[in-house]
């Protein structure tokens, strides 16, 4: 009885550590693709075209209805930063048409071929796409009349200089538009941790020598701001 007793403790104890080491994998693994996403790692396109193409992504997204809200027009000019795999901006560029110009930036090479070949195949000519420096997306001063950035605020480091040199480049009556994540745990978005608060992107803003404009809440997970200087 002793010995089975024995082997049955043992059996237990493997099991245990198996289930440990299991548990620690999956806890590294989960932190590894959080880490890798705040750090701005977007260069496996094919993952990300998956995740910000997903069709389920218009249902609480609604890009139709952001494209009302942003009031654009033809002629206008508008800089969609962290503009991925072009998900805005191809619908900024019909929006503007056909006198305007929209810009796809964003710091991944592979993101701005991929914008690349897709205004190839919709042969939307204004939709344009190139790559950025993460603290400057290099535009020319009083250039745009619309800076769009939707759910990459975070990932912008020394926010309140690069808040500053993106006004330099607005022309007169330009306005800068944050879509975003309010900072709660939600169905969709990064961790709450690396979100950024409604109050936090007032505040910063603010400091920048912005105004708020206008403050919407029409989209389900994300608050919708517009500045102006």
């Amino acid at each position: 009885m002793a010995q089975r007793l024995f082997k049955r403790t043992a059996l237990c104890v493997v099991f245990l550590t198996a289930l440990c080491a299991y548990a620690l994998t999956g806890c590294a693994e989960q932190q590894k693709q959080h880490t890798s996403s705040s750090q701005g790692r977007f260069d496996d396109i094919n993952r990300w075209v998956k995740v910000f193409e997903n069709p389920e992504r218009n249902k609480w997204q609604k890009p139709e209805e952001v494209i009302k809200k942003l009031n654009l027009k033809n002629g206008d000019v508008i800089a969609d930063i962290g503009a991925g795999t072009g998900y805005f901006t191809r619908l900024f560029a019909r929006a503007v048409a056909p006198e305007g110009k929209a810009i796809g930036l964003d710091i991944e090479n592979s993101m701005v071929k991929y914008m690349e070949e897709d205004a190839r195949k919709l042969n939307l000519k204004n939709y344009r796409a190139r790559v950025v420096k993460p603290d400057d997306p290099e535009l020319e001063p009083h250039s745009v009349d619309v800076i769009f950035i939707c759910n990459t605020y975070h990932h912008i480091q020394q926010r309140a200089d690069y808040l500053r040199r993106l006004s330099k480049s607005l022309r007169a009556n330009g306005r800068v538009v944050i879509v975003d994540f309010y900072k709660k745990p939600l169905p969709y978005g990064p961790p709450v941790d690396h979100k950024i608060s409604k109050e936090t992107v007032l505040k910063e803003f603010r400091e920048a020598g912005y105004n708020l404009t206008r403050s919407l809440e029409f989209l389900p997970y994300q608050y919708f701001l517009e500045f102006a200087l």
